[in-house]
């Protein structure tokens, strides 16, 4: 299994990025996110190496309208995806654009408009990383 370090990137982002990979792939992988990390398991043939995803991983970067804002780094057999507009600042926006009374997850895009129903689910998020909120 092979993961990419997107720990940078919003998670929208990142389940956009996992959906790009795994059409890239072609059947022959799918890709998974797994907390600040999108991992690849080979289904059928070859095991997938790091030059493949890096190339589907760069291919989708550069398709999107902000591409100048993300670049690639690789470490050994790692590759690391690096953006230079902060999470927290793209997550603002998105939250000053929704109607008001309206609350948006930043990691899944879940709506509610139940404040404790956010907090749970915040909460939900923070036992999937391990974190006690």
């Amino acid at each position: 299994m092979f993961k990419v370090n997107c720990s940078e990137l919003s998670g929208v982002m990142k389940l956009a990025l996992a959906e790009a990979i795994s059409g890239g792939l072609g059947g022959s992988g799918v890709a998974l996110l797994d907390g600040d990390y999108v991992a690849i398991d080979t289904l059928s043939g070859p095991e997938i190496g790091a030059v493949r995803i890096r190339s589907l991983v760069g291919s989708y970067l550069s398709s999107r309208s902000d591409a100048s804002v993300y670049h690639l780094e690789e470490k050994g057999d790692s590759i690391i995806v690096h953006s230079s507009a902060p999470v927290s600042a793209r997550e603002k926006r998105v939250v000053e654009s929704l109607p008001p009374g309206l609350l948006q997850c930043p990691d899944c895009g879940y709506l509610t408009t139940s404040e404790e129903k956010y907090e749970d689910h915040l909460r939900m998020h923070d036992l999937m990383r391990g974190i006690a909120r």
